[in-house]
């Protein structure tokens, strides 16, 4: 008798809990999963600016390359840095991009994929 229950309850639970997550999951995907998307991406943002260095960069522009101190390589350092600051914000635009196009993509997915079922 008592695996003849257990396995009603099993089922029982089983079912609801299927039932309970489909009904609930559009809640979650545009409360909490939202957010932790969207933490996500401003984390992928900032460890792209950190691994460009541009911070580092920028601060640097000024300072002359290995301790040259003469107005030819002040110049030099300056355009070398300059250009490697552009190149690097090109990146990090570029990636910025792809990272709110999914950002933008997590939160049009439901919506496409319903309006697809509805329409087949």
């Amino acid at each position: 008798m008592k695996s003849n229950s257990f396995a009603v309850s099993l089922v029982k639970y089983s079912i609801i809990g299927t039932i309970k997550h489909f009904v609930f999951w559009p809640l979650w995907w545009y409360s909490n999963g939202l957010f932790y998307a969207l933490k996500s991406t401003g984390r992928r943002i900032r460890n792209t600016w950190k691994s460009l260095a541009l911070g580092i960069w920028l601060q640097n522009i000024f300072r002359p390359m290995y301790g040259q101190y003469d107005i030819a390589s002040r110049i030099i350092s300056f355009f070398m840095r300059f250009v490697q600051i552009i190149f690097r914000l090109i990146i990090m635009i570029f990636l910025t991009v792809i990272f709110v196009a999914l950002f933008i993509f997590y939160i049009a997915l439901p919506p496409a994929t319903v309006w697809l079922i509805i329409k087949q």
